[in-house]
């Protein structure tokens, strides 16, 4: 089997395991018109199919199909003793046989089936009920899965919409729960938080740490006001002693001399 046509198998199966319970082993439930076109062109069914789908199965009868297939006559007796090889599943209506498509709708509504038939009229049934895989010999010679049909993806979307929504029993139970706390009130409006006033920073609030070392990594000498020395002596503070030209002196002392003379008088 080529690797593109068995990507596209898994890829079918994929679909209908994710959205509709599909589990290995697969149940494949036969009818007579398949295994019949089966026998007339000698196809090993067990062997093929599980070549095909590369996955565990098993391949499953009723005693309405076997029975339809036996009262058709001598040309599918070889037909019905095909059928008898594979597992007889109870259907229910072993006491009164129905038709074997008939068995087939009944058998679909309770387990997941992947039906095998070369009937027409089941094949268009098959692909308007959603999550019922349809397999048939196409050409009456190649196995073949076929595609999800438009029911079946827009059966598929509305499960996975519907696995995303609410339910109505979780959301009255989430009603009941804020109107508890206090979040929402009984008309169902949420009760608005008040703004808190928010703490200052605590950074802005810490003290400035000071500097005990220089930036050579010496410790700085402490502050000395009174200027007293290691002896215990006051050491006067030196003044800077600004020197002035000279006719400013001169001046100086001219204007000084009058202030004295007039201080006599």
């Amino acid at each position: 089997m080529k690797v593109t046509k068995h990507k596209k198998i898994r890829k079918y199966m994929s679909f209908y395991m994710n959205n509709f319970g599909f589990r290995e082993p697969l149940l494949i439930l036969i009818d007579g018109s398949f295994c019949y076109a089966a026998y007339k062109i000698h196809l090993q069914i067990e062997e093929q199919l599980k070549k095909y789908f590369q996955s565990e199965m098993k391949l499953i009868v009723t005693a309405c199909i076997i029975t339809e297939t036996d009262n058709l006559g001598s040309k599918f007796i070889g037909t019905t003793q095909l059928l008898k090889r594979f597992l007889v599943h109870k259907c229910g209506h072993e006491k009164r046989p129905i038709s074997g498509s008939a068995c087939i709708k009944a058998m679909t509504k309770t387990s997941h089936y992947i039906v095998a038939t070369q009937d027409r009229v089941l094949q268009e049934w098959i692909r308007s009920k959603p999550g019922i895989p349809l397999f048939y010999l196409h050409n009456s010679s190649v196995p073949t899965l076929a595609q999800p049909s438009e029911a079946h993806r827009n059966a598929a979307t509305k499960l996975q919409k519907g696995r995303m929504e609410v339910r109505s029993l979780d959301q009255s139970t989430l009603t009941t729960l804020k109107e508890k706390e206090g979040i929402a009130l009984p008309d169902g409006t949420v009760k608005k938080k008040k703004k808190k006033p928010k703490n200052p920073n605590p950074l802005s609030c810490k003290k400035p740490k000071r500097k005990t070392q220089e930036s050579n990594g010496n410790p700085k000498p402490p502050a000395n006001p009174l200027g007293v020395t290691d002896g215990g002596v006051v050491k006067k503070k030196s003044r800077k002693r600004i020197k002035l030209p000279k006719h400013v002196v001169e001046h100086l002392k001219v204007a000084n001399g009058h202030q004295q003379k007039s201080n006599v008088s």
